[in-house]
This record gives structure tokens, sequence and C-alpha cells, in this order.
């Protein structure tokens, strides 16, 4: 059944694909730049997806842009619009800080004088007006590290298969740190069934296991026969896997392996 969504930024990475998404699903889309002005209070949204963020590194130089995406641009939309739902893409970075368990029920410390903190900080604030705003039918969708490998990509592991097929790669990352990285198509696929049937109001979007910086660099050599160069810049990074066992039981989530669907786009040369 068609429904009317609207995605607020839908210039963004995980937005304009998500535009194009829910289009080729046959959904009535009103797609929403950063910028636009909208007539909020005399137009029914929908079912919103909020996806305005701050990607990458930025959060460290961008502070008052990262507060303005993740929480005041969201705030004003709660409070003046008309929708069926609202679904704020928050991240799963929110974990990363030491924590023992990734469950969506979590506690989490933070120091404000950290910067890496302060970007999880904005994500929580964003959180917690959706969770006491005592608007109806919100809720949050913690997503991981998006891979989408298409032509256009410039996340990691894209940059890595390109520059694996061009005959080398060199990673700043430790060899042993970890991250859990999720296929952007499992996620493209699943915010629009947690907007439309989730029952709960958290949720983590995420691949549920961890992929090292060498699993990565081998599959790479593997495939390709590329030479590789860690410079061990960074301190070892070990999150704990995320918690997907809501999704799995609730929705019957199956995420596609980063591995095997990273050899496969190389396999194919389907990535440019």
């Amino acid at each position: 059944m068609s429904e009317q969504f609207t995605v607020f930024g839908s210039d963004g990475f995980v937005g304009r694909r998500l535009v194009n998404k829910l289009v080729g699903d046959g959904h009535k889309v009103l797609a929403v730049r950063r910028g636009d002005v909208l007539d909020l209070a005399n137009i029914d949204l929908g079912h919103v997806m909020y996806c305005v963020g701050v990607t990458g590194s930025r959060f460290k130089t961008e502070q008052f842009n990262v507060v303005d995406a993740h929480v005041s641009s969201m705030a004003r939309i709660l409070e003046k619009s008309r929708f069926a739902s609202f679904l704020y893409m928050s991240s799963a970075r929110v974990y990363e800080e030491s924590l023992t368990s990734t469950e969506v029920t979590a506690r989490f410390g933070v120091d404000p004088s950290s910067i890496s903190d302060f970007y999880n900080l904005s994500k929580l604030m964003g959180e917690s007006l959706i969770l006491n705003c005592e608007v109806p039918n919100v809720k949050i969708a913690r997503v991981s590290y998006a891979v989408d490998f298409a032509d256009d990509s410039t996340d990691n592991i894209s940059v890595f298969l390109r520059d694996a097929m061009k005959g080398s790669v060199i990673f700043t990352a430790h060899e042993q740190s970890v991250k859990d990285y999720v296929v952007m198509n499992d996620v493209l696929d699943i915010l629009p069934r947690i907007a439309l049937h989730g029952k709960n109001s958290i949720y983590n979007v995420a691949s549920g296991v961890n992929v090292s910086t060498r699993q990565i660099a081998d599959l790479l050599v593997e495939e390709t026969g590329c030479s590789i160069e860690f410079v061990h810049g960074e301190q070892v990074r070990s999150p704990q896997p995320i918690d997907i066992s809501l999704l799995v039981n609730e929705m019957s989530y199956r995420p596609t392996s980063l591995l095997d669907y990273a050899r496969q786009v190389i396999q194919q040369g389907s990535l440019k």
C-alpha cells in the first residue's frame, strides 16, 4: 500500500538513497533538503524520516551545526508539524564509549568536555526529546556504520575497495580495531518498516557482528592482490557488537554480511 513519507535531509548520505528507495517502492515522498523552508503547520507530513545529521569528522569543527542538525531543527518539526509517525535517525556510535551493553536499554556515561562525547551527547539529546516530548508514534533508529558500494559512495570501505582495485591501500585505523558495519541496502529496507510497523521506541540498525581492519585488509588482498600498509596512528578501538535482537525477533531482520557483500562487489566489478 502506498504511504506518504517526508524525508528530512534528503540531500544527505542516507536521505537521498532513502528517497529513491521509497519512490521505487511506490510511496509518495516529500524530499526536504537542509535549508528548505516548509509551512509546517499546514502540511500533513505523513511518516517523517528525520535523516539530518553531521557525518564524518565534521562534528569536531562544526559544533553549532551539529546541535542544529541533531536537536534544534528536529525540535521545531516535532513541535510545529502534523504527522502519522516520526522516525529519528540516531547513531549506534553512542555505544562506543566503554559500554559493556549495546541493548537499546543501555545507560550512557559521557564526559561533556570530550569532543567525541559531544557528538554522542547531541544525538542523545535528540533521542531524549523524542522520548519525553509526549508526542505519539515517535521512534528512534540507532544506525551503525552504513556502507554503500555505489559509484558515488565516500564511506571508508568503498574508498578502500577503489584503492585496492588501483593496487594499494593505506590503513590509518589499527589493524585490530573493529566496527559494526551495516550494508546500506539493509538500512533502506528496515527504516520504513520501523516507521510503519515498529512497536518499540528504539531500534538498533546494525549487522550485529564486528569486523576488524585486518579482516578487511585480508579480503582485499585475497580478491585483488593489492598491497596494504598499516600506519598505526590510532589506538585499538574495540566496541561491543551492536545488539540487534529486537529487530531480529520483531521483524525477522537478517542483515547482510559485510565481507560477503564486499567480495561479491569486487568479483562483479560493480564499484568504479
